[in-house]
């Protein structure tokens, strides 16, 4: 007889779930996309420096451990003079992916000690021949 009422009371939560829907959509509706009303005026800088973009001192290692920027062959023992000589710019190696690591090892050592650890390593495939 009293079988109906020893279930656990459940809420059911669908019609909440309904109204936050209408909620949500009734918000999106009516909010409005607009430009800004007032338009802004700003001064203008008169001592502002305009800076160059940095040049980037690119140094390419060939598959055999050779050095070369801009198709001169730069040695390992005119590395340090090399990087002395141009100061300025991000220093990029091109590193072949068959280079020997002992070189990549030399060539990382120096620019690590010349540029205080700021340079950039690429890594290139080696160059297919036709």
């Amino acid at each position: 007889m009293f079988d109906e009422f020893d279930e656990e009371p459940r809420i059911d939560l669908t019609p909440l779930i309904d109204v936050i829907f209408m909620l949500v959509i009734f918000f999106v509706m009516t909010m409005t996309f607009s430009k800004p009303v007032l338009d802004l005026v700003l001064p203008s800088a008169d001592n502002s420096v305009v800076r160059k973009k940095e040049a980037e001192l690119v140094l390419n290692v060939k598959s055999d451990g050779s050095i070369y920027h801009e198709g001169v062959l730069v040695t390992k023992e005119d590395l340090p003079q090399f990087l002395d000589e141009h100061p300025d710019g991000m220093l990029n190696l091109m590193i072949d992916e068959k280079a020997p690591f002992e070189s990549f090892v030399s060539i990382v050592d120096v620019a690590k000690h010349k540029r205080g650890g700021r340079f950039v390593i690429s890594t290139r495939a080696a160059e297919s021949v036709k």
